[in-house]
């Protein structure tokens, strides 16, 4: 079987250290007879979610660079959750309609992608921190601001040694449980449902 090559398109910087990670650590889990080659480095012009209605474009260029599946990602950031769902729909029946032979795999992140690393046992592993400092919370998707509250617990950990979780963010992504983010992040479970899909239609081609 060829290698697997993955393309991403992301709303920050720091979102590109961390969803590659997690992208990684599933296909190996999921799928450990797969070989992934190195990722395409083209990224969106576009800051923020704005690259949602250019997708189309940057499939069809990532396809000409031997992408299989581009991986795209965005926060939901409160209150866009059905209109981002939608944007990412119509950029998938786009890419069909192509027709572009690259699957996209989609994903929501509830509210905000640092959700996705509030798993307390790999701040633990990352920070060791004492247990007794870090503040409790309720489930990741259920916070308005997972951004503070990530940062909240980093500083809590460290004795406000380290402000922020964003030099850590790679180390995170290795350290957070796949399981956890399963049972806790419904938004995190649909994405992986995507990706499996896109990668099965990729095993059939």
């Amino acid at each position: 079987m060829k290698p697997l090559k993955l393309g991403f398109a992301l709303e920050g910087n720091s979102d590109y250290l961390v969803i590659p990670i997690l992208v990684k650590r599933l296909v190996t889990e999921m799928y450990p007879q797969i070989t992934l080659a190195p990722h395409a480095t083209r990224r969106p012009r576009e800051r923020g979610h704005g690259f949602i209605k250019r997708l189309p474009v940057l499939a069809k260029q990532m396809q000409g660079e031997g992408v299989h599946i581009l991986v795209a990602v965005v926060d939901t950031d409160d209150q866009f959750l059905s209109e981002r769902r939608r944007l990412l729909q119509e950029a998938q029946e786009e890419c069909r309609r192509g027709p572009i032979a690259l699957c996209l795999a989609t994903g929501l992140a509830v509210q905000a992608l640092e959700a996705w690393l509030m798993d307390p046992e790999a701040l633990f592993a990352v920070f060791n921190g004492r247990r007794s400092n870090l503040p409790s919370w309720p489930s990741p998707e259920r916070l308005k601001n997972p951004k503070a509250h990530l940062n909240q617990a980093v500083r809590a950990l460290t004795e406000r040694r380290e402000l922020g979780f964003s030099f850590f963010a790679s180390e995170l992504a290795q350290n957070v449980r796949l399981d956890f983010l399963r049972r806790n992040c419904s938004a995190f479970r649909g994405f992986v449902e995507s990706l499996s899909a896109c990668i099965r239609e990729w095993q059939r081609l």
